[in-house]
C-alpha cells in the first residue's frame, strides 16, 4: 500500500489561526485538528490555573497557578490529576471567562474563588476571592506560580550539525510503501503518521518504528532540496536495534550504496557516501531487506568537508530570569525556550517573590509552608516555580476580599508597561462587569441548575494542551485531566455536550476526529471507535440547519461510517461471512463498555475471531440511517442506495443470527474459522445467553426490531427485574448470572447508552419513557453534585452515589442535553428519525414552526418529538395544518407524538385561543 504524505512543520502558528477565523466559518477547520480558542485557557496537565501557548510547535506551555491556603497551616496545591479540594466552578460559553473554587474548609466555610478573565491575546485578570464564612477570624494567603510545562516526548537529545549540513527526520517522508496491506494502514492510532513511534530517546521526539523494517520490501522515500556546496558528501543514518540483530536497507536516488546495519541495542550511527549532479530537490529511499527490527530515527546529510554529526543532551531551560519590583508591586520573568516575556503585578501591599526549584509542588510545596524566610527553596532542581507570596489576608468572621494580579506576555517594554495598568483594567472590567445573561430555564428545572452549571464549567474546562495527532500538537476536550490523550468514544458525547454551550465549539470538536478526504486516515481513532461524532452532527444540525457544516462533514462522517462498516480502504470489520460486523481488531471495546460480561469473556477465551458483538451491527445500521438522511438532504442519490444495502444486510444479519427468543435478547453470534455463523454466545458457567444486557437489546436502538421483540426488550430496560434500577438504566441485567453490583460498567450505571435508549424511546413514539430515563439521570446526578461539587463518571446503581474520576465531564455529558430539552425554551428535541429540514421560533418562543423529513427506511411508526416553549400559554399543534394531540406534563413543555408515516411533514406551534 502506498501513503504519500507531506510532513512538514509541527501545527499552525497562533497568527494563521487567528487569520483562519476570518475566513470562511468551516474552512478554518480544514487543515488542523485544534480547538480554534484563545491562547490563553485551561490548559494544564498540572495545576489549575490558567496556561498561555507562545507557539504550537515544540509544545511547551506557560502555566499560571493560583494556590490559595490558610496562612502557614494550610497550603492547597491544586493538582488536576487528583482530589485536591478545587473544583471547576463557573465557566463563559468561550472559556474567555472561568472560576475555580478551592476549599480551604469544607464546604464552604472558608474558601477562594479564582476567577480567570482573559482580557486580549496577551493579558489577563486574575480575581482571587477570598471567603470566611466561619464565626472566627481566619488568615489566607495566596501564591501565585509561574512556571514552564513541556510535551510528554520532550526529546532528551538533538543533533548538532555543522554549517550546511541537514537533519532530517525518518517521519518526514515523501512517501511510506508498505509491501504488504497491514489493518492500520488506513486508521493509525491517534492519527498519528504512518509508521510513526514517538518518545524522548528519539531526537525530535519520534522516528520510523520497528514496525518498518520487519517486512521485505518496505520503502520510505525522502525529498531533499540540495545546494551548490551540498552536491558531495555523506548520508549518515541513525538507528537503533536489538543487540546481536542485523539488517540491510538499499537506498536508491541520490545514492546507491547498501546499508548494513548491527544492533547495539544503543543509537548507532552509518554513514556511505552521496554525489548529486546538480542542485535541486533530490530523491532518496530506504528499502528493507527484512528481518530485524529496525527503530529509523533518520539521517545527516553532511557535505564533504563538514564535522559529522553530533548527539548532544537537550535541556529543559526552565528556569527564568527574574526581574522583581517589588515597590511597584510586579516581577517580569524570562524564558531561554520562549521569544516573548511574561509579568505578572498585583494589588496586595504583603508580597514577596520566592522560587521552588523542584520538579513538582504536591509534597514539596507543602513540606516548607513553615519555612517563611527562606525565599529560594532548592530541591531535586528538575523543575522551576516562580512564586508570588502574598500575606497574609486577613479576614475577620463572616468576611470577603478580592486580591487581584495580571498576568501578561509579549515584549519586555510592553510588559513593563501592561503591568501597571492591573489597577485601570481591574476598574474598567468591574465597572463594566454585568450579571451574566442566563437563559431562561422553567420553573421545574430550577432546582437543576446548580449541579448544570457545575458540569458545564467541567466539561469545558477539561480541555488540555499538548495533545498530539496528526503532525500537531492540539488543544483538545478531554473526558477529565487525568486523561491525557484523545478518546473517540468519550469526545463524541463532549461533542453531544457542548451542542448545548456552543455549537460552534461542537463542530470543533467532531472536527477533531474527522479526516479530508485523501487523508491517509478513515479518521481519529483512540479507544472504542464507536462514532458519535455522526450522532453529535446530526443533533447540530437539528440546531443549525447550518449548510456550510452539513457539506463539510459529511464527507468525512461519510468515510468514518464506511470504514466502520468494513468498506473503506484496509478496515478488517466486515470479515465475516455472516454480515455481522467486529472491530476488535481496532480496540478491545465494541460498545464503551469495558468491563461488559461477554465482551470480557470473549478476550479471556481469545475468540476475537470468531464471536461478534451486537453493538457493531446496531450502531452502523442507526448511522446509515442518519446519514442517508444527510444524503437525501444533498441529493446522492448513489450514497442513499449503498446505505440502503448496508442497512438490509446488517439487519438480515441480527434477526436471523443473532436473536434468541427464548432470552428475549439479541445474542453475541459464534462463527466457525470460515466465518460462518455456527450459535449464540454463551456464559461457560451458567450456560445462559451471554448478552443479556444492552448490547442484547441494541436492535432497539437501530429501530430493526419486530413489534414482538420491541415489545420485550423495552420490557427487559425497564423492568427493576432485568435493567432499571434505582439509578437508572443498569448496562448487565440484574437477573443474569455474571451480573456484579461491584462492576465498573457491569453493575453501575452511565449516561451515555441512557442517552441512546432515551432517543431510541423518542423514535418509537414512547416520550413517557424518555422522560422518565431523563428525570432520573438528572436528579441521580443533582443530588451527588449538589452534595459533593463532583461531576462523577459513573453511579451506584443501588444509591445513587457518584465514583470514578471526580471532574469527569465526557460520558456524563448527555445531562446537559436533558437539562436543555426539558427545562429550556427555545429547545427542540427528535430521537434518530426526524431530520429538522427548516425551523423557526418567534422572539417570545411562543410560536413555533418546522419542516420535518422522517427516516424512510423504517416502518412507518409514530414518533415523537419534544418542544420546550414559553410557559405563559398553552398551545395548539399542527402537522400538515391539522390538530395533534401533544402532552404537556408541565407549563413550556411539549411532547407530540407524530401520526405513523414516513412522509414529510410541516409542523405548527401557537398558542391556544383557550
Amino acid at each position: 500500500m502506498r501513503i504519500s504524505l507531506v510532513v512538514g512543520i509541527l501545527l499552525i502558528p497562533a497568527i494563521l489561526i487567528a487569520q483562519k477565523k476570518k475566513s470562511g466559518k468551516f474552512d478554518r477547520l480544514n487543515d488542523t485538528h485544534d480547538m480554534l480558542l484563545s491562547p490563553w485557557g485551561p490548559y494544564s496537565k498540572r495545576y489549575a490555573g490558567i496556561s498561555h501557548i507562545p507557539e504550537f510547535k515544540s509544545g511547551i506551555r506557560f502555566d499560571f497557578s493560583v494556590f490559595p491556603g490558610l496562612y502557614r497551616y494550610k497550603p492547597s496545591v491544586p493538582h488536576v490529576l487528583l482530589q485536591s479540594d478545587y473544583f471547576p466552578w463557573e465557566s463563559n460559553n468561550d472559556l474567555t471567562k472561568y472560576t475555580f473554587r478551592h476549599e480551604l474548609l469544607w464546604k464552604d466555610e472558608a474558601y477562594s474563588d479564582v476567577t480567570y478573565r482573559v482580557i486580549d491575546s496577551a493579558t489577563v485578570l486574575v480575581a482571587i476571592r477570598c471567603v470566611n464564612n466561619t464565626a472566627l477570624p481566619q488568615y489566607m494567603d495566596v501564591n501565585l506560580m509561574s512556571y514552564l510545562d513541556y510535551p510528554e516526548n520532550y526529546p532528551v537529545n538533538t543533533m548538532r550539525l555543522s554549517g550546511s549540513s541537514i537533519w532530517k527526520n525518518a517521519v518526514g517522508y515523501q512517501s511510506l510503501d508498505f509491501a504488504k496491506k497491514g489493518l492500520r494502514d488506513n486508521l493509525v492510532q491517534d492519527g498519528w503518521i504512518a509508521g510513526e513511534a514517538r518518545a524522548a530517546e528519539y531526537i525530535d521526539g519520534r522516528a520510523i518504528g520497528s514496525i518498518f523494517g520487519n517486512t521485505k520490501g518496505n520503502k520510505v522515500t525522502y525529498s531533499i532540496a540540495l545546494k551548490n556546496d551540498q552536491l558531495k558528501g555523506r548520508i549518515s543514518v541513525l538507528y537503533r536495534m536489538k543487540s546481536g540483530s542485523s539488517q540491510t536497507f538499499y537506498t536508491g536516488g541520490l545514492t546507491t550504496e547498501a546499508l548494513r546495519l548491527k544492533g547495539t541495542g544503543n543509537f548507532e550511527q552509518i554513514s556511505i557516501p552521496y554525489h548529486a549532479a546538480k542542485a535541486g530537490a533530490q530523491l532518496l529511499s530506504f528499502e528493507a531487506e527484512g528481518g530485524s527490527a529496525v527503530e529509523f530515527n533518520g539521517f545527516s546529510i553532511i557535505p564533504e568537508k563538514e564535522a559529522s554529526a553530533e548527539i548532544i543532551a537537550l535541556e529543559k531551560k526552565f528556569k527564568p530570569a527574574i526581574t522583581e519590583n517589588i515597590d511597584a508591586k510586579n516581577v517580569i520573568l524570562k524564558y531561554q525556550e520562549i521569544a516573548g516575556y511574561y509579568g505578572i503585578s498585583w494589588d496586595d501591599a504583603h508580597g514577596i517573590v520566592r522560587e521552588f526549584r523542584n520538579d513538582e509542588l504536591d509534597y514539596y510545596f507543602k513540606r516548607h509552608v513553615n519555612n517563611h524566610t527562606t525565599k529560594t527553596f532548592i530541591g531535586n532542581d528538575k523543575g522551576n516555580f516562580a512564586n508570588v507570596y502574598i500575606r497574609p489576608v486577613e479576614l475577620d468572621a463572616h468576611e470577603e476580599k478580592t486580591v487581584y494580579a495580571l498576568v501578561c506576555t509579549g515584549k519586555y517594554e510592553y510588559v513593563k508597561k501592561r503591568l501597571g495598568n492591573l489597577n485601570e483594567i481591574k476598574n474598567k472590567v468591574l465597572q463594566g462587569d454585568e450579571k451574566p445573561v442566563v437563559a431562561e430555564v422553567l420553573p421545574e428545572g430550577k432546582k437543576y441548575e446548580f449541579s448544570q452549571k457545575i458540569l458545564k464549567a467541567t466539561l469545558l474546562t477539561n480541555i488540555m494542551y499538548p495533545v498530539y495527532t496528526a503532525n500537531s500538537y492540539i488543544r483538545h476536550f478531554t473526558p477529565g485531566k487525568w486523561y491525557n490523550s484523545l478518546y473517540t468514544w468519550d469526545s463524541g458525547f463532549i461533542a453531544v455536550g457542548l451542542n448545548e454551550i456552543s455549537t460552534e465549539l461542537a463542530a470543533e470538536c467532531i472536527n477533531v476526529y474527522t479526516t479530508p478526504e485523501g487523508n491517509q486516515n478513515a479518521f481519529i481513532q483512540h479507544g472504542t471507535p464507536y462514532p458519535v461524532q455522526v450522532y453529535a452532527f446530526f443533533d447540530l444540525w437539528n440546531k443549525t440547519q447550518s449548510k456550510e457544516a452539513l457539506a463539510y462533514f459529511y464527507p468525512r462522517l461519510k468515510k468514518y461510517y464506511a470504514f466502520m462498516a468494513g468498506r473503506y480502504g484496509s478496515s478488517n470489520t466486515r470479515r465475516l461471512k455472516s454480515n455481522m460486523l467486529t472491530s476488535w481488531d481496532y480496540f478491545y471495546n465494541s460498545g464503551g463498555w469495558d468491563d461488559y460480561p461477554p465482551q470480557v469473556t470473549v478476550h479471556e477465551q481469545k475468540a476475537t475471531k470468531t464471536v461478534a458483538a451486537v453493538a457493531n451491527n446496531s450502531y452502523s445500521i442507526r448511522i446509515a440511517k442518519m446519514l442517508r438522511l444527510v444524503a437525501q438532504a444533498l441529493k446522492k442519490e448513489s450514497d442513499i442506495a449503498e446505505y440502503d444495502k448496508d442497512i438490509k444486510l446488517f439487519s438480515d444479519a441480527l434477526q436471523k443470527y443473532s436473536w434468541n427468543d427464548t432470552a428475549g435478547y439479541f445474542s453475541y453470534v459464534v462463527h466457525d474459522e470460515q466465518g460462518n455463523a455456527t450459535g449464540h454466545f454463551k456464559d461457560p458457567l451458567s450456560g445462559k445467553d451471554h448478552n443479556m444486557g444492552l448490547d442484547g437489546a441494541y436492535p432497539l436502538l437501530a429501530g430493526i426490531c419486530t413489534p414482538e421483540q420491541e415489545e420485550k426488550l423495552i420490557e427487559k430496560i425497564f423492568s427493576p427485574q432485568h435493567m432499571w434500577t434505582p439509578s437508572g438504566i443498569c448496562v448487565v441485567d440484574q437477573s443474569a448470572p455474571y451480573f456484579k453490583p461491584v462492576g465498573y460498567w457491569n453493575g453501575s450505571v452511565w449516561m451515555p447508552h441512557q442517552w441512546f435508549v432515551w432517543k431510541a424511546m423518542l423514535d418509537l413514539g414512547r416520550p413517557d419513557l424518555a422522560r422518565r430515563i431523563a428525570q432520573k439521570a438528572l436528579d441521580i446526578f443533582k443530588n451527588e453534585v449538589d452534595n459533593s461539587y463532583a461531576t462523577f463518571e459513573y453511579f451506584s446503581a443501588k444509591t445513587g452515589r457518584g465514583a470514578g474520576w471526580h471532574q469527569f465531564g465526557g460520558l456524563s455529558a448527555p445531562v446537559l442535553s436533558w437539562f436543555s430539552a426539558y427545562f429550556k425554551p427555545g429547545t427542540v428535541t427528535a430521537g434518530f428519525e426526524i431530520w429538522i429540514k427548516d425551523q423557526t421560533f418567534n422572539p417570545a418562543q411562543s410560536e413555533y414552526k418546522a419542516n420535518l423529513s422522517l427516516d424512510q427506511t423504517t416502518l412507518a411508526r409514530q414518533r415523537s418529538l419534544l418542544v420546550c416553549m414559553n410557559p405563559a400559554f398553552q398551545y395548539q399543534v399542527t402537522l400538515n395544518g391539522k390538530i395533534i394531540k401533544a402532552e404537556s406534563p408541565y407549563p413550556g413543555l411539549l411532547q407530540i407524538t407524530l401520526p405513523a408515516s414516513n412522509k414529510d411533514a410541516a409542523l405548527s406551534i401557537i398558542p391556544s385561543k383557550e
